[in-house]
């Protein structure tokens, strides 16, 4: 097997790129290619053999020395070099079977420095030898001494050996402490050459590999809400790493031909950016489950994971025995995350189907009852539509695996939302978060109903649990703010929900937030500002709609209140308006008594934000009515 030299004192130039590998940089027109150690290490030895076809065998003994790895490790790391110079071909030549060829025309030229540091462990051995033959030679020069020459080696190699031991477990009990894994980000897979009816694929993968790897409990894995702005792009693994404040990156590529899908993925450590596994997987499309199970324990392996024996069967359980149901579930998880009514509606039909193919499949009963519960949030439809079959589906669901994080925590939503039921709610958000402690949205309706309580401590505690597991979510940020404000800390709420909209101007959710806390506390025109942007922002939320409303009236602008009413009033001849939104414009002009009717026909249409009834600041000034105080009666928090 041939032995590779490295030229340290040589640079390389290509194309628009130039090789430093003295000091381990890779640059294209002078900026700066961030590449994991092993990618440059693969891209030094084929440069330095540019030319020659460089056998597998070869290439990975060069790279990983005596470490074992498979040829998938390989081909990963290739694609990623590629994927560095921008998916062109004309760098890298495949042999097929063989190895590679590096073919690009490369200008050799003398680095302008090749000093290697001194610390890096690759250069411990020559520091031994030097070490060594110093020692030895003074041993042997000293009178005293009269050892025998092969009695002196074991001397100096034991005092050589317990400097090295010394010195590698304090390295390894500090790279311990400071690179465990604790938290992951998996990237949307990038799907190569896929046709529309494959877009879904990406995300899709991604989001089954984030559920699973959250069951376990011991990592906490960004949601996938999170990681879906990443979808279709080209970011490095590690600058989306540090941006996700994760210590781990799942990257990953899908290529479909036919009946057969290939499936790449590298698990890339943040801090340093050391590829701690990465494998190939060839299998049926039909069988995406196997590539699946073995991601998922092969990532729970590389990080170390201690699983119980029911955790790694949880691990390794398969939701439904139908590939195509499966695939219908994947497809409504794609469209329910656009969180847009069209989007949930095509989620919703897909979830259908794959419960149609599969009666058996616990997860699409979940997906059902996330479509339905959102549809109700997000007024699409009516309330006595949506909730009661968002509830018929979670409970469903349970039935069929009673550990289901996500029903659990959809079904808390629903008795917080619609049922009005506190007790019942923080029962269900409880076990949800039992089943899955890094559950961010269960944390976060959970801070809503803790709220609601009167649990203000708690409510903060939960919110503040829910930032911790994704904290770039702008709904999760958002949410945290809305209950620092339920429990009157306005100037937390606003510090949070402004840091919102610092990472996402265009979030329409935070801009209404900030409006309701610069109305309480009677800075009427920001708030109405903040209003105007999250009616354009949001295409005209009723609720929003209502509120900017509201404040037009607090703050004496009542023609313009007027119109905002009297549009809702003509839209709800056309589509739902929730009759909250109605009665919260009375309530801001002063007419207490058409206020409450209005309130009082939101109770019985259960108007989500009814839910709230007990401590929303801006109805206040009911308080004191026997009608209001017999309406927050009607609900049991």
């Amino acid at each position: 097997m041939r032995e590779f030299q490295h030229h340290l004192s040589l640079n390389y130039a290509f194309g628009p790129f130039l090789l430093k590998p003295a000091e381990h940089e890779l640059l294209r027109d002078g900026r700066p290619i961030s590449l994991t150690p092993k990618t440059f290490d693969t891209l030094v030895v084929l440069v330095e053999n540019s030319g020659r076809l460089v056998e597998k065998e070869e290439l990975i003994k060069a790279v990983w020395h005596d470490t074992f790895v498979e040829e998938g490790n390989l081909c990963v790391t290739v694609s990623l070099l590629r994927k560095a110079f921008g998916n062109e071909r004309r760098y890298i030549k495949t042999v097929s079977k063989h190895g590679y060829r590096f073919v690009a025309e490369i200008n050799a030229v003398p680095a302008e420095t090749s000093a290697v540091r001194q610390e890096d462990p690759a250069v411990l051995p020559g520091v031994q030898e030097k070490v060594f033959d110093r020692i030895s030679s003074t041993l042997l020069s000293v009178g005293k001494f009269r050892l025998p020459s092969l009695a002196a080696i074991l001397v100096v190699g034991g005092i050589l050996l317990a400097i090295g031991v010394w010195s590698r477990v304090g390295t390894t009990t500090h790279a311990t402490k400071t690179l465990e894994i604790r938290s992951l980000a998996v990237l949307p897979f990038e799907t190569l050459g896929a046709k529309a009816a494959d877009e879904y694929l990406g995300l899709g993968m991604a989001d089954a590999l984030i559920t699973k790897l959250g069951t376990t409990g011991q990592i906490v894995a960004r949601p996938t809400r999170a990681i879906q702005k990443y979808e279709n792009t080209s970011q490095d693994p590690r600058t989306v790493g540090r941006e996700q404040s994760v210590d781990a990156v799942l990257d990953g590529r899908i290529q479909r031909a036919g009946d057969r899908v290939r499936v790449t993925a590298q698990l890339i450590r943040v801090a340093d950016g050391m590829q701690l596994w990465a494998d190939t997987f060839d299998e049926e499309f039909t069988n995406m489950f196997a590539v699946e199970d073995a991601v998922s324990a092969q990532v729970a392996s590389s990080i170390r994971l201690e699983l119980t024996g029911a955790q790694k069967e949880r691990l390794a359980r398969r939701p439904t025995t139908s590939s195509e149901a499966y695939q219908s579930y994947l497809r409504g998880r794609y469209f329910w995350n656009e969180r847009t009514g069209e989007g949930l509606r095509k989620g919703l039909d897909y979830f259908r189907h794959a419960i149609d193919l599969d009666p058996t499949y616990a997860e699409a009963y979940a997906g059902m009852a996330d479509s339905y519960a959102m549809l109700g949030l997000y007024t699409v439809l009516p309330p006595n539509e949506t909730f009661p079959k968002a509830k018929a589906a979670a409970i469903e669901a349970l039935q069929l695996d009673s550990a289901l994080a996500e029903a659990h925590a959809t079904l808390g939503f629903v008795h917080f939302y619609y049922d009005w039921d506190g007790a019942a709610a923080e029962r269900e958000f409880a076990t949800a978060l039992q089943e899955n402690p890094n559950y961010a949205m269960a944390h976060s309706w959970r801070g809503f109903n803790l709220a609601v309580m009167g649990r203000l401590p708690e409510a903060i505690t939960e919110a503040r649990l829910a930032q911790a597991a994704d904290p770039l979510s702008a709904i999760i940020g958002t949410n945290a703010a809305w209950v620092y404000f339920l429990a009157r800390q306005s100037d937390r709420a606003v510090e949070i929900v402004q840091k919102v909209i610092e990472i996402d101007p265009n979030f329409p959710r935070a801009h209404f937030r900030l409006g309701n806390i610069y109305e309480n506390e009677g800075q009427y025109r920001r708030a109405i500002a903040e209003y105007e942007k999250a009616v354009q922002l949001s295409d005209g939320d009723t609720y929003y709609q209502a509120s900017l409303g509201h404040a037009y009236a607090m703050s004496g602008m009542v023609a313009e209140a007027e119109k905002c009413l009297q549009h809702l009033e003509q839209l709800s001849a056309k589509r739902y308006v929730p009759p909250y939104a109605i009665a919260l414009i009375y309530i801001g002009m002063g007419k207490k008594d058409r206020g409450l009717q209005w309130l009082e026909r939101a109770s019985a249409d259960r108007s989500t934000s009814m839910a709230y009834l007990r401590v929303e600041p801006t109805l206040d000034s009911l308080r004191s009515e026997a009608r209001f105080a017999s309406l927050v009666q009607q609900t049991n928090f």
